[in-house]
């Protein structure tokens, strides 16, 4: 029998997950739709096993549910859910922003600057993966300077929550670049320490992407 290295499978079990996942947050999976997942193993050429541990770390991002004795299907989205958590985030991410300017050292704001050049980039080459990750050490990169922890823990668990509506976020071109100028207003604020305006601008962020999400994403 020929046994295949852990370092292998690993390999194996990222392909297939990144193929699941871009099916559901490109809609070649349509919320709702359940997951063929010896269709799976077929098209891709691999074991069951790769295919069940992807299913379950997409159950875990909140992308995919499971229903008892029917499988494994796209998770529906919620209309309710998605402007309760922004609503909540507009909140918490303007205050954590707001106590955060006045604390910046010039190491934090070197690094923000660094993450708006690494957004433009991405940007330009249209990689939604990368601007999901930047987008995310951009914020934090924020709060955590706010020296507040249980701000942040608070405000980390609705990020956590709302995984399933931003990732699919990224996968909408035309606001890439709307988001990259917002980020490079925060920017400018923080480097001038204007707290509010600083505030008001995050504020804008996370409403804009709220609407871009209820815009072009079908939620029930």
């Amino acid at each position: 029998i020929a046994l295949q290295s852990p370092r292998k499978l690993d390999t194996i079990s990222a392909q297939v997950l990144s193929h699941i996942r871009k099916q559901i947050l490109s809609g070649q999976l349509n919320a709702g739709e359940r997951i063929d997942q010896n269709a799976i193993t077929a098209e891709l050429g691999v074991s069951i096993i790769p295919v069940r541990e992807s299913i379950r770390q997409l159950e875990a991002e909140g992308l995919i549910e499971k229903r008892p004795h029917r499988g494994a299907f796209v998770a529906e989205l919620s209309l309710t859910e998605l402007l309760d958590i922004y609503a909540i985030r507009e909140e918490l991410e303007v205050l954590a922003t707001r106590l955060a300017v006045a604390r910046m050292t010039p190491q934090t704001l070197e690094r923000l600057g660094s993450l708006v050049v690494e957004m433009a980039t991405a940007t330009a080459a249209g990689d939604r993966a990368a601007l999901f990750d930047l987008n995310s050490e951009f914020h934090f990169a924020i709060y955590n300077a706010s020296q507040n922890e249980i701000l942040c823990q608070l405000i980390e668990g609705l990020w956590e929550r709302s995984t399933v509506y931003r990732r699919r976020f990224t996968f909408m071109p035309d606001r890439a670049a709307q988001a990259l100028s917002e980020h490079r207003q925060i920017l400018n604020f923080c480097r001038r320490r204007e707290a509010n305006d600083a505030g008001e601008a995050v504020r804008r962020n996370v409403a804009s992407t709220t609407i871009a999400i209820t815009d072009s994403v079908k939620l029930k």
